[in-house]
């Protein structure tokens, strides 16, 4: 029994083609030589029955007929038929699985040439903004006297002071103790004053100013900080090769920010109680002279009451000096409301929580890579048996 020479032909040619098969491994399973192959598949020879059944035998997949050679199609009319594709997944399971196995172990040993990180965390709370609390009956006697008192209008951006260029450089020329017992700046632990095997020349000094410029944006990408702005919870992270200099950065971070809020809160109550001083040694000095005058005007004009024009004189001088002594006293008890201030300089941030060496990796991590690997691994096995199906 024959077939048609120059379909078959043109099959086997397409299906040793579409497979990767090298003619000379065809031949010798089909037990012909390679040039009664080529014969065959340029449709010159044709191919007995027993020779085709060879060819099915050792290529089970290979189809002879139409009817043979239909497949159900994964995508008709833009339609995925998923029992198909299921069906053709199960099919190659093995494939899929020694390929994913594949996979997870590689990327779960390429984890192991990533430096490996430490994060620590340190979480502040604000302080209440009444910064005159305990003062209270001392604000109540200010009130009435229709005075109100000093109050700390200063907003500070905490994330914005964290992430500040005079934070960052404090913490780079600062050195820090390791966990082997030895101290090294963030420069060294980085190696950025090492020269770079690239650079033209290895003679020319390094300069100092580009390697802290350099440094300080490289540790901006090694801190997070974070604000809850419904409660007001802040939180500052750290991520170094060292778990010490990671929770030991944190807290210094943290005492910083704590600092520079009161020193300027501090800058600012001496800048008002500055302004004040003067003021009222002005206005003492113009109530001063305005009594004096009202004084030597009363000693000349005993009868001031009986003359319209003295009268009204002494009207003015007598208004000037309420006036003077109205701001004078005004200016006394702004003066005490800023030494109070001044001496009480309430914290405006707490330590809730202080950063502590973490025991364990931050990254890589390797329970992250051995599952992307797998499923990259599915993915790409997955798609490769879709395409050659």
């Amino acid at each position: 029994m024959e077939t048609d020479t120059s379909k078959i032909g043109q099959k086997i040619k397409r299906y040793r083609l579409i497979n990767d098969i090298r003619q000379e491994d065809m031949a010798e399973k089909m037990g012909v030589s390679r040039a009664t192959l080529i014969n065959y598949e340029k449709g010159h020879t044709a191919i007995n029955i027993d020779v085709l059944n060879t060819l099915k035998k050792n290529y089970p997949d290979f189809k002879s007929v139409e009817g043979e050679n239909t497949k159900p199609r994964i995508l008709i009319d833009n339609t995925i038929d998923f029992k198909v594709l299921f069906n053709v997944l199960i099919e190659k399971k093995f494939y899929i699985f020694l390929t994913s196995i594949f996979f997870i172990v590689l990327g779960t040993s390429s984890s192991f040439l990533f430096t490996k990180y430490y994060k620590a965390e340190i979480s502040l709370y604000p302080a209440k903004k009444d910064l005159m609390q305990g003062f209270g009956q001392f604000q109540s006697l200010a009130a009435n006297f229709g005075m109100n008192s000093t109050k700390n209008d200063q907003n500070f951006n905490i994330p914005d002071v964290v992430k500040s260029r005079l934070i960052a450089t404090k913490v780079v020329k600062e050195k820090w103790l390791r966990e082997n017992g030895q101290y090294i700046n963030l420069i060294d632990l980085w190696k950025l004053n090492e020269k770079n095997w690239l650079a033209l020349s290895n003679d020319s000094p390094l300069d100092s100013t580009l390697i802290i410029e350099k440094a300080v944006k490289k540790f901006s990408s090694h801190i997070n900080v974070s604000e809850d702005r419904i409660s007001g919870l802040i939180k500052i992270s750290t991520t170094f090769q060292d778990p010490l200099i990671s929770s030991n950065i944190a807290n210094f971070i943290g005492s910083q920010v704590e600092l520079y809020i009161q020193r300027e809160n501090s800058a600012q109550s001496k800048k008002e109680k500055k302004f004040i001083s003067e003021r009222l040694f002005i206005v003492k000095s113009e109530l001063e002279k305005a009594e004096v005058n009202l004084k030597i005007f009363k000693e000349r004009n005993r009868g001031y009451d009986e003359s319209p024009e003295l009268f009204m004189i002494f009207s003015q001088l007598n208004r000037e000096v309420e006036v003077k002594k109205e701001v004078y006293l005004t200016l006394q008890q702004q003066l005490e409301l800023a030494r109070i201030e001044e001496v009480k300089q309430s914290p405006i941030l707490h330590v809730l929580d202080y950063a502590v060496p973490p025991t364990r990796k931050s990254s890589p991590n390797r329970i992250a890579f051995l599952v992307l690997s797998g499923i990259f691994g599915f993915l790409l096995s997955s798609i490769k048996t879709i395409f050659k199906y």
